[in-house]
């Protein structure tokens, strides 16, 4: 008999909603946005952090960074980890690393090509010591996976291992694709196998096109690898050994910190030690995952809010609907039907409703999704997230609507349910209704002008938040810059052929039109992904906090870096030719480190006494005006400019200044670079300010997310208070007749029936502040000189809801106020 009655129930529930088109759609999109924002947010949320790693028997594998006092968890070096591979042996079964690298592929027409003007042709690469894949258990779908003995010696097994995405996207999945041949960087690989569906590279979302043997990666990154302790870029994983701990194995990582220490290895900080993390407990890389976390959180409450608006809105329909169809629910009660089963037949009605926005918030969702991925963000690396709708998805989308359905219906199924049943048979008005149902509305468009203002007030905060980091001078940049960045690879050019190589390409670029300054350096400020650091002494100034050394940034920049950046001389002199490797090593440091370390201007010619290098001393010869190094909201940082002339760098970024358009002198600084050189090793050409946009990009997309969900929670705000005032208003349109009958003005009419929609803004309003000034506090941390209770943000945005929510009360008033008072009469 139940079945049969949800049987019933089902059928006359569709029934109803086909009967309705106008309400069922409203309904369903109304309740779809919140789904579909909470469905693509989740998804988003599912793919970094909760979906399942493809590693064989996960909880046995961690992570292990270097400590460092100017970084806390650095990724490790070539020789870092050997001596942790050959030192914890007995509580480690395998170590293995790996290093991401982009590379450029000289068979354009097999990959998605960048820039089809002559761009370069750039792919993601992870080379990975051979006992990468068969510690985490990875297995290839096609071909095999590489093994140790692919590498062993340096340069000599040119194999990679294609990723699946990249397989069918390249070679449209062909099964033939094992032992054909790629060219990288002027040398031929050969495919050997296929990675598995599941396995998306080690960094999530940075997903690779190709895996090479670590014994190839200075033929892939054209920079020296093997013996430079200094060169930290691998992310070195393990597999713990049976019975080990992490207490043991905490252990054993400080006795090879410890043993380096007291060797005194070159280039060894001897204040650092080694880190050791669970795989679970990082998401990417432990300096990110508190801001992706934080992230996560933060989308996922708005969202969540978003959503109950949505609910708020639906049910308010629900309960209008309930109120119109009081005589049908007082008729069946009266023959004999049993409250349970027209609550029954009410929640069926509400859950098909919700079922159906599941469907469509889901397509919404996708939608979103797509926009965001192709969506063109000046993002410092591609970014591919797997988004696809797995069981996580679809168990969290369709429970989140079925709750939703479930709750909304239960309401107004309760309240409908138990009226007068001699009252609702007698009256005929589509007006009438209980008292309790009014109020029942009110108090859900007193939640959403609640919900709305807190959004709206996030939303505010982080607009001003953006507009101070726009409004932040960087201390560069200021002119129309074109920037390239290239690899003098260390395979083709020796130290001096480098420099001499660097040289005919930057007198090349002088000679282009429109060009006003070139400068070269190895680290551009505002490189969050490409940061180096000196570790140096003073003379009558000790280290804080017990440490041997200070740390400064640092740089290798030539003599016209400075006129290409903007960063002006304000004391001594620049760099010149004559400052050879030969002769005495030369230095430039920034204004806020000569006022630190030698007030009074006198700098220059003062000794800094590195300790990164034995016995190097350098003078300084000159200083320069500050600019942001790290991030845009810092303050001055310690900076130390060393002469391109004296310490060779391989990985290196042109800046060029010019009068006309920078895009397009990027596109021919590029083509001039080929010119000289075919097999010029480019990695990136953008514009500053593109480069600019990366570091602003966080800001600008919390100020632009929360702004579009502040606004869809301002409209379903105003929505809901719209259909409450006009609810109310057709309840008196009699009462509105006789009193326009008896002489009332049009105006006095709208002041009363304006008065009830703004005694529910002024209420929602009051109780919306308290609750954004307690909420605010907690974002504090994520805004940029803006205080968590902004004076004009919580003026603007109150008087904008305001303003809103009265026009939305106002409208149905003044209609009302313009009805025929002999109509109204007669209205029942």
């Amino acid at each position: 008999m139940l079945i049969d009655d949800l049987t019933r129930d089902v059928r006359d529930g569709a029934r109803m909603l086909a009967r309705r088109p106008a309400f069922t759609a409203v309904a369903v999109l109304s309740l779809a946005i919140g789904v579909g924002a909470n469905t693509a947010i989740f998804s988003l949320v599912n793919a970094v952090i909760l979906r399942d790693t493809p590693v064989d028997r996960p909880d046995e594998v961690v992570n292990i960074y270097l400590h460092q006092a100017a970084f806390a968890f650095g990724t490790l070096s070539y020789p870092d980890y050997k001596d942790v591979r050959d030192g914890t042996r007995d509580v480690f079964r395998d170590v293995a690393a790996m290093q991401y690298a982009p590379v450029q592929i000289d068979q354009i027409d097999q990959i998605d090509q960048i820039d089809r003007d002559g761009g370069v042709s750039r792919v993601a690469a992870e080379a990975v010591t051979g006992n990468y894949f068969p510690m985490l258990g990875i297995e290839a779908v096609a071909g095999r996976t590489l093994l140790p003995e692919d590498d062993v010696t340096r340069g000599g097994h040119p194999v990679v291992m294609l990723d699946f995405g990249y397989w069918q996207r390249a070679f449209g999945g062909d099964p033939a694709i094992v032992g054909r041949t790629l060219r990288i960087t002027g040398r031929t690989y050969t495919v050997v196998g296929v990675a598995p569906r599941s396995f998306r590279g080690s960094l999530t979302g940075l997903t690779p096109a190709f895996y090479a043997p670590y014994s190839m990666v200075e033929e892939l990154t054209g920079s020296p690898m093997f013996d430079e302790r200094s060169n930290h870029s691998l992310f070195v994983k393990a597999r713990l050994a049976p019975g080990a701990t992490l207490p043991q194995v905490d252990a054993a990582v400080a006795a090879v910190a410890a043993g380096l220490t007291e060797d005194r290895i070159e280039s060894w900080d001897p204040t650092a030690r080694f880190v050791v993390l669970p795989l679970s407990d990082v998401v990417i890389y432990p300096p990110m995952d508190q801001y992706i976390r934080g992230s996560a959180w933060l989308l996922s409450v708005v969202v969540a809010l978003v959503l109950l608006l949505a609910c708020t809105n639906l049910a308010s329909f629900l309960l209008a609907r309930a109120l119109d169809r009081r005589k049908d629910i007082a008729v069946r009660l009266a023959l004999g039907a049993s409250r349970g089963s027209l609550v029954r037949r009410s929640l069926v009605e509400t859950t098909l409703l919700s079922l159906l926005a599941a469907g469509v918030g889901t397509l919404l969702a996708g939608w979103l999704l797509d926009l965001l991925m192709t969506a063109e963000l000046p993002l410092p690396l591609p970014i591919a997230l797997d988004l696809s709708l797995d069981w996580n998805v679809l168990a969290f989308t369709l429970g989140v609507s079925v709750v939703a359905g479930t709750l909304l219906g239960l309401v107004p199924a309760l309240q409908s349910t138990k009226p007068d049943i001699v009252t609702a048979l007698k009256s005929d008005s589509a007006g009438g209704g209980q008292p309790t149902q009014l109020r029942w509305r009110n108090a859900l468009v007193i939640s959403q002008l609640t919900v709305s203002l807190v959004l709206l007030v996030g939303a505010g905060l982080f607009l001003r938040s953006f507009q101070r980091v726009q409004a932040v001078d960087p201390g560069f940049g200021r002119a129309p810059t074109a920037l390239m960045t290239f690899m003098v690879p260390a395979t083709r050019f020796t130290v001096d052929e480098g420099r001499a190589y660097t040289k005919r390409l930057i007198d090349r670029f002088r000679r282009l039109p429109g060009i006003t300054a070139v400068g070269l350096t190895d680290h551009l400020h505002l490189d969050t992904l490409n940061t180096q650091s000196i570790r140096f002494n003073v003379d009558g100034h000790e280290p804080p906090n017990g440490l041997d050394a200070f740390i400064a940034d640092r740089a290798e920049v030539d003599s016209g870096y400075f006129d290409a950046l903007g960063i002006r001389i304000v004391g001594g002199r620049n760099f010149t030719e004559a400052d050879l490797p030969e002769h005495q090593s030369v230095a430039i440091v920034s204004k806020a480190m000569a006022e630190r370390f030698w007030p009074g201007g006198d700098a220059v010619g003062r000794l800094i006494r590195t300790r990164d290098e034995e016995d190097t001393d350098l003078v300084v010869v000159g200083v320069a005006s500050d600019a942001k190094v790290r991030t845009i909201g810092e303050a001055p940082r310690n900076m130390v400019y060393r002469p391109y002339s004296q310490e060779f760098a391989r990985f290196l970024t042109v800046i060029a200044t010019t009068t006309a358009d920078p895009e397009r002198l990027a596109r021919a600084l590029l083509r001039s670079a080929r010119e000289v050189d075919p097999d010029f090793w480019a990695w990136e050409t953008r514009t500053m300010d593109t480069h600019l946009a990366i570091v602003r990009l966080p800001a600008q997309l919390s100020a632009f997310v929360l702004s579009i969900f502040g606004l869809l929670a301002l409209t379903l705000a105003t929505i809901g208070l719209y259909g409450v005032v006009s609810y109310a208003v057709a309840q008196r349109t009699r009462e509105v007749g006789i009193r326009m009958a008896l002489g009332a003005d049009a105006g006095s009419v709208v002041r009363l029936l304006t008065f009830g929609g703004l005694r529910l803004v002024v209420i929602g309003s009051a109780i919306g502040l308290v609750a954004a000034l307690l909420v605010t506090r907690l974002l504090s941390g994520l805004l940029f000189e803006i205080d968590a209770i902004d004076p004009f943000t919580f003026v603007a945005v109150p008087l904008v809801l305001a303003t809103s929510a009265g026009l939305a009360a106002y409208l149905p008033a003044r209609r009302a106020s313009r009805v025929d008072p002999i109509s109204a009469l007669r209205a029942e």
